[in-house]
């Protein structure tokens, strides 16, 4: 496979808020676990005795640890168009989505979709500094997996509510949507055996100056 065919790697920021946020306790866990362990082992606490001390570090290591692999989690969190198909990787699963399930591709303004008059607990703070954001929807004819498994991997708020697909939050949205729009045109000429189409829906929009976008 050819270097040029491969896109860019754009950060997912969504996975990166989900697993900073979840990092916090347990660097905090870790600190108590530690704390206690210094202070038993220096002779300031009384407890924990022995062995229950040991158990201590063990698991103040063990917080520790997730801690770090939270926080450096989010940078092999991406989505990369590929020649024949777009990568969604996440630290410990990758997806494949064939060009062939892809309907049409569009921008969607966070606060529209998700106002936040309607959002509570956990789902307006993780969209809160994004509600000025513009996210690119995969709209789907099929999902490659059942949702179910795909849930295991993706938070609920990756998976757009209007339509069946993914909502992609990156910081350039629109150089995805323009690699992803090329690769796109290119496989579907391909696959038909005739010249590239002249644009896809998504390099239609692209078109279009920013300041005049249909809203």
């Amino acid at each position: 496979m050819s270097r040029h065919r491969l896109g860019d790697r754009f950060r997912l920021l969504l996975y990166r808020s989900i697993l900073r946020r979840q990092s916090r306790p347990a660097i905090l866990l870790a600190a108590i676990l530690l704390g206690l362990w210094y202070g038993q082992s220096t002779g300031r606490l009384p407890w924990p005795k022995h062995p229950a001390e040991t158990w201590t570090l063990a698991g103040g290591l063990v917080a520790l640890a997730s801690a770090g692999f939270l926080w450096v989690a989010p940078f092999f969190a991406y989505v990369q168009p590929r020649n024949d198909h777009l990568r969604l990787q996440t630290p410990v699963f990758r997806l494949k989505i064939s060009y062939r399930r892809i309907q049409s591709i569009r921008p969607i303004i966070i606060a529209k979709l998700y106002p936040p008059e309607y959002l509570r607990g956990s789902d307006l703070r993780l969209l809160a500094p994004f509600m000025g954001a513009t996210a690119l929807a995969i709209d789907l004819r099929s999902y490659p997996a059942h949702p179910i498994f795909l849930g295991l991997f993706f938070q609920r708020l990756f998976f757009a509510p209007d339509h069946e697909g993914f909502l992609l939050l990156v910081e350039n949205w629109i150089e995805l949507s323009s690699q992803l729009a090329v690769r796109l045109d290119s496989w579907r000429a391909s696959s038909a055996g005739r010249p590239m189409a002249a644009s896809s829906d998504a390099a239609a929009i692209l078109a279009q100056k920013p300041g005049r976008r249909k809203r």
